[in-house]
């Protein structure tokens, strides 16, 4: 049997991703905040302080796009910025008060996100789902590597 292109995993895991997005959009706007700052935020909750290079691998971007959502969040006064001791050239970057103060809430956001996007899925399946995705991630990280060499 030929498989349609709306069935394919592909197609399938574009579409998701797509309607993950705009609905991260949505849920982010009453915040005040750019779904693009997402990333910056669950890093710089992991790790207080970065430097923008370190962002930019953590969160798997590019450096001009890291920048420019660097700058807004700047520009929103959600990010402070400090000499790195260690290399006076470096900056390190982590979240004003006023950025610590969105992250609870930008959380619970997603959180129902996620919660909405498996509704009928028991916690075992969205344990397995997930475990799924990763392997699905790293099966292409590991093609794309070998595409690398």
């Amino acid at each position: 049997m030929k498989m349609q292109r709306t069935d394919s995993e592909g197609y399938l895991t574009n579409r998701a991703a797509k309607l993950f997005v705009q609905a991260m959009t949505q849920a982010m706007r009453p915040l005040g905040l750019a779904s693009a700052y997402v990333p910056v935020f669950y890093a710089l909750s992991e790790m207080p302080e970065m430097t923008q290079a370190e962002l930019t691998a953590f969160v798997g971007i590019e450096q001009p796009t890291m920048a420019a959502t660097l700058n807004r969040m700047d520009r929103d006064g959600l990010l402070t910025r400090r000499a790195d001791p260690n290399d006076g050239r470096k900056q390190l970057i982590g979240l004003s008060d006023s950025g610590r103060e969105k992250v609870a809430d930008m959380k619970a956001a997603l959180s129902r996100i996620n919660s909405i996007a498996t509704d009928g899925l028991d916690a075992n399946e969205r344990e397995r789902h997930r475990a799924r995705l990763k392997s699905v991630i790293g099966n292409l990280e590991v093609l794309l590597a070998g595409d690398k060499a």
